[in-house]
């Protein structure tokens, strides 16, 4: 009897790794979006702050509600919060509505 309950969740974790598999995708474009219209900012921001960036998804920890456009910043702490607090003054429309999230890298170790 118990098999009939586990071909039905397949069929449930199916769905929701087509799910997750859609929304990667349009997440994707998202940032590809995010690009063209901060891009202009960043660069500015770069020459000053000088720091890399990139846009990507930030993929959740199994919660597909987390999976949200990130810009990820490779540069101090101070760095990573101005950039943060600047694109939020310039951009605010943009970044709240694609939810845009924010993470510094971690330092990268050198051996």
């Amino acid at each position: 009897m118990s098999e009939r309950y586990t071909k039905k969740w397949m069929v449930v974790q199916g769905i929701i790794s087509r799910a997750q598999q859609e929304m990667v995708q349009v997440v994707e474009e998202m940032c590809r979006m995010l690009l063209e219209d901060l891009g202009p900012v960043l660069s500015e921001l770069q020459r000053v702050l000088r720091f890399t960036y990139v846009i990507k998804p930030r993929l959740g920890d199994g919660n597909i509600m987390n999976c949200v456009p990130c810009l990820y910043i490779d540069g101090a702490p101070e760095t990573a919060v101005a950039v943060e607090r600047e694109l939020s003054r310039r951009c605010p429309d943009v970044v709240s509505d694609s939810r845009l999230a924010f993470e510094r890298l971690p330092p990268r170790l050198v051996i």
